[in-house]
């Protein structure tokens, strides 16, 4: 294991998030497992991750959930039939109340999208999947520390929170702008 990828996964069990190495035996797809996510399960391991967050907290499932996780993107959920718009390149990874976190397995990256509005035309989020959980264990860990204190009377969350967040973010994705903008996306 890379060592930045070894002090990820022990910051992440440090917080608390439930994590254990899983095999690619694991994988249930009817498409070969891309190497990069049988390395992201072997080395950090999300095992049905629930992250808070402002709103539907974020979902990471466990490698032998991941292929039942791409029903409704993929295939429609109760007929099965192959859903025309959504690329062969693309595998749900997380989500957020249905929105999709999308590993585009081509580049590597991290997609996100809004569920309900028409055509797929995820933007890329995240360079990839180690930035993504990091980041999404950062929304978590501030909301946990806040307490009852992340909202203001409004329900809005607290500014002193957000820039706690953003700060946080920053060293993950490299500038203030992309923070504030991750935060701005997820209604903090």
């Amino acid at each position: 294991m890379p060592e930045p990828t070894l002090a990820l996964r022990s910051a992440l069990i440090e917080q608390g998030l439930d994590l254990r190495a899983q095999e690619a035996s694991d994988w249930q797809g009817e498409i070969p497992l891309p190497a990069d996510i049988a390395r992201f399960y072997r080395d950090i391991g999300p095992d049905n991750c629930n992250l808070a967050t402002a709103g539907n907290s974020f979902f990471i499932p466990a490698l032998d959930r991941l292929w039942r996780m791409q029903a409704g993107y993929r295939w429609h959920g109760i007929s099965g039939e192959r859903l025309t718009d959504w690329h062969d390149d693309w595998l749900v990874v997380a989500d957020q109340g249905g929105d999709p976190f999308i590993f585009e397995i081509s580049s590597g990256k991290v997609l996100h999208d809004r569920h309900g509005g028409g055509n797929w035309q995820p933007a890329p989020i995240f360079d990839d999947l180690e930035q993504m959980i990091a980041c999404l264990a950062t929304f978590d860990a501030v909301w946990n520390s806040a307490g009852e204190d992340i909202f203001l009377d409004d329900y809005s969350v607290n500014p002193r929170h957000r820039e706690r967040l953003i700060d946080a973010l920053v060293p993950l994705l490299g500038s203030q702008s992309a923070a504030q903008s991750l935060a701005d996306e997820f209604g903090w």
